[in-house]
């Protein structure tokens, strides 16, 4: 139909008929105003209606899902903003390769769903800093202390007796592994305190220490090593850290609120949650991530910790602590159910709950956490919001075995990150877990010699993958290095065969590695898209001459695969090609400089020429003078271009590192000044040059003409026989002083010429003629 403003009837109808014309069918895109089409269609209807679709439109990931045990697409609640909430570490002990795994897993997956994916993502991490462990571990650590300088004690008889005596109820309470740490604190004090009596001063530092203070301090030493363990790793840092030790008022008043909902109970100062109560709900489900969790009793006393009270407090045996009452030797902080502290699993939910409110995206973690941990946590914030969903994904990184066995301290056959590191880079390492589904188990198989592991069995095909792109990577910088950035203008673009075949396999490699990145982003089939794109890049290199390569082309490809091993964490993304620096600061906080092998990259060019002269030159018979000349021309131009300046000196050359226009601008100056210097030597030698040509003027005049040329022309008027001035100009008598002067001029003139006929007579040159 035409539209309001155009009275122009449909084009190809008759005016007359314009208003008898029967309607057009109206269109389903485009002007509805026939008079208005372009003279063909933009795209079919369909295409049309999808191109206009509001809304992303990239495919979302499908991420396996502990709730459904499937892959189900990734939705996010909010736009694209996704709200991520992973638990962190319980800061006891060094974090092993178990923990390693976990970390490097989430932190791909952030990676992917922030940098490819494109999520505004929001990451949260917990440390659990108040734990029973953590507790245990502060008791010991003193008590061993304090048992470490009775030992040292010496002097007289009965200080040391007393503190023999005092040693023993310590000992004994450490050999039982009872958990008595009041009993234990108490005896550690009067240890202590016998110590000091017998006149040490080894414990003055720490004899205010309390649990109170000491669960922190080693808490807080512990979670530092932690957060440089990941920083080594690569391990990007979270967007918000929250400590348990920062939380006690909001977990005790979200604990309140589950109370006033019929969900939790006191009972002797500790608060339990009511599970039966809670299954009862018509609004809430129990074991949602774990359908056996009913029937699992031991497993969730898991949960509880070792220093859990008595199980006869709680109405049901699958009740589970929200609030412990503390009992002596532990550290306690006020609630309305009296001193305590809070359980383990409430404090992921109070913490998640306060940043990301009452519904998240994703919470995650290893999963060995699903049960207890998770699922008691979910229970608890779905009570608190009375929801009957509060996390939406559930996704669990997969265990780490050794030989079959779960990695973990308790068993104590675990690595620590530290030791890892020591046999493997940050990046081998990333990539021995991005060779294994993040969501599977992995096993690792120590190589040892004797008690001393040396390395692991799986690491091997991690080494020889990293070597790949490695050598991928130098073989590209070489091809391109005669072309930076792709392109010179003398360099011919069109594309032939080879090109096309490549370009073909470029476009495979983005569509594989996509597919990969959407089936719950699998690093193990990315990893081997790339792999076969090398390979494609690997043969067209081999295929074609230097001169005939397409380095645009070339460029892409590997630009390309930087950027995915950039998204998986195990490159560098600088603008360049190559892995770049992992680890020295994953998050960027270097400031983004240029990597090892980008800075050397001019220095090594200058070497490998000045090795590939020096050897055209021997094979040539080149003397000294040439191979001196060539070394000077490295001194002089090549190495100043790279801001070093050689100096030379007995007992071997000094270099001195500037910056290349720093040196540019002293090599200026210096240059200047030599040329000046240079300058006063040339005329200073033409000056003495001059005066000896002058001489030699002068001696070839006989002593009897001397005066009677040149400046003393025409001054005297009459000589003796030997030509000295008896009379001046004016006919006046010639003073004797003056005349005394006159003979000694010369002799002196007589002397040098009698030289001169001598010179001439030995070189057979005839002494010509004054003025002749």
């Amino acid at each position: 139909y035409p539209h309001p403003r155009c009275s122009r009837p449909t084009p190809h109808t008759p005016p007359s008929a314009a208003m008898s014309a029967p309607a057009p069918t109206p269109l389903r895109f485009g002007p509805a105003c026939l008079c208005c089409l372009p003279p063909t269609a933009w795209w079919d209807p369909e295409q049309a209606a999808l191109a206009s679709k509001e809304g992303p439109r990239r495919e979302a990931p499908k991420l396996l899902n502990t709730f459904t045990k499937t892959k189900v697409p990734f939705v996010p609640l909010d736009g694209n903003r996704v709200g991520w909430y992973i638990c962190g570490p319980t800061v006891y002990d060094s974090a092993h390769m178990g923990h390693a795994r976990n970390y490097v897993n989430f932190d791909v997956l952030r990676r992917v769903m922030q940098d490819y994916f494109r999520y505004d993502v929001r990451f949260i991490m917990n440390v659990t800093d108040i734990d029973d462990k953590i507790v245990m571990r502060a008791h010991l650590r003193r008590s061993e202390a304090v048992l470490a300088a009775a030992g040292r004690v010496s002097g007289d008889s009965s200080g040391k007796a007393a503190v023999e005596a005092a040693s023993a109820p310590v000992t004994a309470i450490l050999a039982s592994g009872e958990k008595k740490l009041g009993e234990q604190e108490a005896a550690t004090r009067t240890l202590a305190a016998a110590v000091a009596a017998a006149g040490s001063s080894e414990l003055a530092g720490s004899v205010d220490w309390t649990i109170q203070n000491a669960y922190l301090e080693l808490a807080h030493g512990f979670e530092a090593e932690f957060m440089e363990d990941m920083r080594l790793l690569g391990v990007a840092k979270p967007d918000m850290l929250t400590r348990v030790s920062e939380y006690i008022e909001k977990i005790v008043t979200y604990i309140q609120t589950i109370v006033g909902k019929g969900f939790a109970y006191e009972s002797n100062g500790s608060v339990y949650f009511d599970v039966p109560t809670f299954e009862g709900s018509d609004n809430h489900k129990y074991a949602k991530l774990n359908k056996a969790a009913l029937d699992d009793v031991e497993l969730a006393m898991d949960g509880e910790g070792a220093l859990a009270a008595d199980a006869s407090e709680k109405k049901d045996e699958h009740d589970f602590v929200l609030w412990k009452a503390s009992k002596p030797g532990e550290p306690a902080w006020g609630s309305p159910w009296g001193m305590g502290r809070p359980g383990w699993h409430i404090e992921c939910s109070a913490m998640c709950s306060d940043v990301l409110g009452e519904a998240v995206d994703i919470n995650g973690g290893g999963i060995d956490l699903n049960f207890p941990h998770h699922e008691n946590q979910l229970a608890q914030s779905e009570a608190h919001y009375d929801v009957k969903q509060w996390v939406n994904y559930f996704i669990h990184s997969g265990h780490l075995h050794i030989d079959g066995l779960k990695m973990s301290k308790s068993l104590k056959n675990f690595i620590t990150i530290r030791a890892a590191l020591t046999m493997y880079s940050a990046r081998q390492i990333r990539f021995l877990f991005l060779l294994h589904q993040w969501s599977d188990p992995m096993d690792l198989t120590p190589v040892q010699e004797g008690e001393v592991v040396t390395g692991f069995q799986q690491m091997e095909q991690a080494v020889a993958m990293e070597k790949v792109f490695a050598e991928f990577f130098h073989s590209v910088k070489g091809a391109l290095r005669a072309t930076p950035g792709g392109y010179t203008v003398g360099q011919e673009q069109t594309w032939g065969a080879g090109e096309r075949v490549l370009s073909e396999a470029v476009d495979a490699g983005r569509a594989a590695v996509h597919a990969a990145m959407l089936d719950n982003i699998n690093t193990p089939g990315v990893v081997k898209s790339l792999k076969e794109l090398v390979g494609a890049v690997n043969v067209y290199l081999a295929k074609t001459a230097a001169a005939d390569i397409r380095p645009l082309l070339v460029n892409s490809a590997a630009q390309f695969i930087t950027t995915i091993l950039a998204t998986l964490g195990v490159a560098e993304t600088s603008g360049g090609v190559g892995f770049g620096e992992i680890g020295g600061d994953a998050d960027g906080g270097s400031g983004g400089g240029a990597s090892a092998e980008e800075a050397m990259a001019p220095v090594l060019d200058l070497i490998t020429k000045f090795r590939d002269q020096i050897r055209a030159l021997a094979r040539g018979g080149a003397d000294a003078r040439e191979l001196m000349a060539a070394c000077d021309e490295l001194r002089d131009n090549g190495l100043p271009e790279l801001g070093v300046k050689l100096d030379d000196r007995e007992g071997g050359a000094l270099w001195k590192l500037y910056s290349p226009d720093e040196l540019k601008r002293e090599m200026a100056r210096e240059a200047e000044a030599k040329a000046k210097k240079e300058e006063e030597v040339r005329k200073k030698k033409e000056e003495t040059a001059r005066k000896v040509a002058e001489k030699e003027a002068a001696a070839k005049v006989p002593p009897s003409e001397m005066f009677k040329v040149g400046e003393s022309e025409g001054v005297y008027s009459a000589y003796d026989d030997e030509g000295v001035p008896t009379h001046t100009k004016g006919g006046e008598e010639v003073a004797k002083t003056q005349r005394k002067k006159l003979i000694k001029l010369h002799g002196a003139q007589k002397k040098e010429h009698d030289k001169f006929l001598a010179k001439c007579a030995t070189e057979g040159v005839a002494a010509m003629a004054v003025g002749v």
